[in-house]
C-alpha cells in the first residue's frame, strides 16, 4: 500500500487487521473506496458487503481475494461491490485495475494460473462489466456457473437465439474473440 500510495492515485487514511472495526472507521473517516481482502478476519460474504453498502452506499467497495470459485464470484456480481481483483496480480495490473475501478467502472480481474492449459491464448483476464446491459449480466453469470445455452433459456425463460445474442453481444462488449474462446473464459473463470 505504501509504495502504490506514492504514485500519487489515492491515499490510505486506515489498514485494518479485524474487519470488525470497518463499520465504525467509514462513519469516521468517511473513504471514498474500501479495499477488502477476503482474508481479514470478520470480513467476509454478502451480508457483510450489504451491510456495508446500507452503512455507507458513497464508499466504493474493492474485493481483493485469492477466491475465484463460481460460487464466490456469484456472491461477487451479486453484492454491491465495484470491483474484484484477484491476489497475485503484479503491480501494473493492480495499478491499472484500481484506475479502472477509481474511474467509475465495475470490473473483475482475474489472473489464470493454467501453465499447461490448452487453450494458451486466456492467461490474464480483465473484464469491464459496467458495460453489460442487466440481462446479458445474467447471462453472463450463467456462463460463469458453465450452463448450456439450452439451460439459460430456460432459467432465464428466453430462446436459445436470444442467449446467442446475448453471447455475442457480451463478446463483443468485453472484447473476447469467438463463442469458442467466451466458453472458454467462463471455463477458466470456474
Amino acid at each position: 500500500m505504501a509504495s502504490l500510495e506514492d504514485r500519487k492515485l489515492f491515499k490510505v487514511i486506515n489498514i485494518l487487521i479485524d474487519g470488525e472495526q470497518i463499520f465504525e472507521i467509514l462513519e469516521i473517516q468517511k473513504p471514498d473506496f474500501l479495499l477488502i481482502d477476503t482474508e481479514l478476519p470478520n470480513a467476509g460474504g454478502y451480508g457483510f458487503l450489504k451491510k456495508l453498502s446500507r452503512i455507507r452506499p458513497q464508499t466504493k467497495v474493492i474485493i481483493y481475494s485469492k477466491l475465484t470459485t463460481p460460487d464466490y464470484l456469484k456472491v461477487f456480481l451479486s453484492s454491491p461491490a465495484s470491483g474484484f481483483i484477484q491476489q497475485g496480480c503484479g503491480i501494473d495490473e493492480f495499478v491499472t485495475s484500481l484506475q479502472s475501478i477509481f474511474s467509475g467502472n465495475r470490473l473483475i480481474f482475474s489472473q489464470i494460473n493454467e501453465p499447461q492449459n490448452k487453450y494458451t491464448g486466456i492467461k490474464k483476464s480483465v473484464y469491464d462489466l459496467s458495460t453489460l446491459t442487466e440481462r446479458e449480466m445474467d447471462v453472463w453469470e450463467l456462463l460463469m456457473e458453465a450452463k448450456t445455452e439450452k439451460e439459460i433459456a430456460e432459467i432465464l425463460f428466453i430462446g436459445t437465439s436470444t442467449v446467442r445474442t446475448h453471447k455475442n453481444k457480451i463478446a463483443e462488449k468485453l472484447d473476447i474473440k469467438g463463442k469458442k474462446k467466451l466458453s472458454t473464459v467462463a471455463l477458466f473463470n470456474n
